[in-house]
Formats: C-alpha cells, structure tokens, sequence
C-alpha cells in the first residue's frame, strides 16, 4: 500500500481539515539523520519512507532541527507528511532521560514558540562546544583522529563524531571507552537541560512531550509505574512511546497499559539512524499512536474490527529467547521412549 493510499485526503503540508489516516497507516515518530548522530540524509530518508508506504514520520535527531526543514519540504515532494521533532536530552531524578518533543518548527515566528527554540539553540550550542573541546583534548593527549572529518563529512562537528574516530583510529575499542577517556581527559560529550523547563517551554509553543524509549535502561534503570508517577507528580508530561524497536510484546503491552491508565498519549517509533542501523524505520500502524497523532493535527481512523492493540499484532516485536532448560530436571527422552 502506499502513502498516498494510506492517507485519505489532500498530501499539502499544512491543511484546514485534518489530515486522515486509515488505521493501519504506516507511522514512525522517531527518526535520525546526519544532524546528530545518524547516517539518514533527510532527503534520501524521506524517499526510503515514500518508497515504503509510509504516511506520516517525525524526524528527531538529538538536541538539534537541523534536518527538519529539509525533511518537511523533501515530504512534500513525496507525500510523506513530517512531523517536525526533536529528542531532547533533559534531567529529573538524578539522571538524563531522552525527551521527544513533536510539533514546533525551526522557523516558528510564533512569540509562544520562541522559549522553546532558544532553548534549543541553546542546547545545540553547548553540544557542538563540548564536540570541540573534546576533540581538542584528545589530539593534545598524543591521539590524533584524522577520521573524525570523514565522520563530519562536512556538518557540524557534534560529540559523537569525536567518540566515533576514537575508535576507528584504535584508541578505544568501544564507545563506553571513548566517552570514559573524554571524561578521563577533563572533557565531556553530553550535556542537558531540566525536563522542567524543556516542558514547560514545549508547552507555551504548542509542542507535544513524550519520554522516548522507557523501556530501555541503557541511560538509566527502565521506567517504572512508580518512577512515572513521580514524574507526572512534578513534570506534565504528555506521554510514553508505547512501540519501540527493542520491546518484546510483553514490554509494549506494560507501556501501553502504563500510558493508557494514566490518560498519557502513546508513542510509536523506531530509533532508526541509518539504513539498518539499528534498524529500518518500522511500519507503526497509525491506530496505535492514534491520541498522539489527533494531538498533531491527523485524524485517524478506527480498525474495522477487533482490539487497536494486542499481542501478537506486531510481526516485528522482538521474541524473547525461551529460558534455559535444566538438563536435570528435564532430561532428554531416550529412545526407547
């Protein structure tokens, strides 16, 4: 099916109705490109999208809009509606949580949207800063990385750029090592804001908060009901993503229910940052992002029939491998069984 047959209305950008979606439109709400640490060319992204059938996707590379424009124009081109959108490094509880923030432009002239993009520019700045700094570190330590211009391939130099080189040019064997090294040198390679302050700001502009991937525990310890609540107890934030990559049928069905118990928008998205890397963007079905896609100005259809979500409906939820068997307690038949 393609996006043009997935979205039952006009393919403009900006329209006076909403944009319908069938239910089972193809959706991804949360794409890299080579802004911040992927390997996407919006434009060329944008054609994979159109070439699979994708209705409706959102590019959110870390801290920065960079690519958003070009996306959103490229979409136009190719009936790909984008939503503009960021992934937002912000702190509460003692940690950094990712924070996607959905539906403010870069060039928003808006005097509501202006907290949030100097906010942006601001964060934006402090990373690209920190990139120097610990390029600057690390050559002065006696470790040249004369491939972290191929890694910037003419963009902004960003802290990843600088983490990548290390370890093509062999001094660090992973990317733990490289930021630990940064660090070790008197640098850093992240930075953040208040989750706060993002929201607040996001809010004033109209934007849309949905904490990204809580069910990942590589930044931290995965979210709990127990940690949401505290958060929603100080933070309004909007929602969760419900669908990501990494989750198994039982981790969407807990997120989900989380979101949905708490009257929070549910989130669909990849992570993708380059052509299988981690993965492809995923074909979401419009239905079960619908909240947080009526939120941004789409209006989704229901299934024709059955629940919106349950287990088993995603062909590409990850399966957990089955627990280790006890050969002594469950010993392999003989053959005279």
């Amino acid at each position: 099916m393609s996006s043009t047959d997935q979205v039952t209305s006009s393919s403009t950008a900006v329209q006076d109705a909403p944009v319908r979606l069938s239910a089972d439109a193809a959706v991804d709400l949360h794409l890299h490109t080579f802004a911040s640490d992927g390997f996407w060319d919006p434009t060329v992204l944008v054609g994979y999208l159109a070439e699979h059938g994708f209705a409706v996707a959102a590019v959110c590379d870390h801290d920065t809009q960079d690519s958003v424009l070009e996306a959103i124009e490229a979409g136009e081109k190719r009936g790909v509606h984008i939503v503009p959108g960021t992934e937002v490094t912000v702190r509460w509880g003692e940690r950094q949580w990712h924070l996607l923030v959905y539906g403010i432009r870069p060039d928003d002239e808006l005097p509501e949207a202006q907290p949030f993009l100097r906010l942006m520019a601001d964060q934006d700045a402090r990373f690209k800063a920190l990139a120097v700094d610990a390029r600057r570190r690390v050559e002065a330590s006696g470790r040249p990385i004369p491939s972290v211009e191929k890694e910037i391939n003419s963009r902004t130099l960003m802290p990843v750029h600088v983490l990548r080189a290390m370890i093509t040019d062999k001094h660090v064997p992973r990317l733990k090592e490289a930021a630990e090294l940064v660090v070790e040198l008197g640098g850093n390679f992240t930075t953040d804001t208040p989750l706060a302050e993002v929201v607040e700001a996001a809010h004033q502009g109209g934007g849309v908060c949905i904490i990204a991937h809580p069910g990942r525990a590589d930044l931290g310890p995965a979210l709990t009901a127990e940690t949401l609540d505290r958060m929603l107890a100080e933070v309004p934030v909007d929602g969760l993503e419900g669908h990501y990559r990494t989750y198994s049928d039982a981790d969407t069905e807990r997120y989900r229910a989380m979101a949905e118990e708490r009257g929070l928008l549910i989130g669909i998205g990849s992570d993708s940052h380059a052509p299988g890397a981690p993965v492809d963007p995923r074909p979401w079905r419009a239905v079960w992002g619908k909240a947080l896609l009526e939120r941004l100005g789409f209006a989704v259809d229901d299934p024709l029939s059955g629940a919106v979500w349950e287990p088993g409906m995603d062909p590409l939820a990850i399966v957990p491998k089955p627990e280790p068997v006890d050969p002594s307690r469950n010993p392999s038949p003989s053959e005279d069984d």
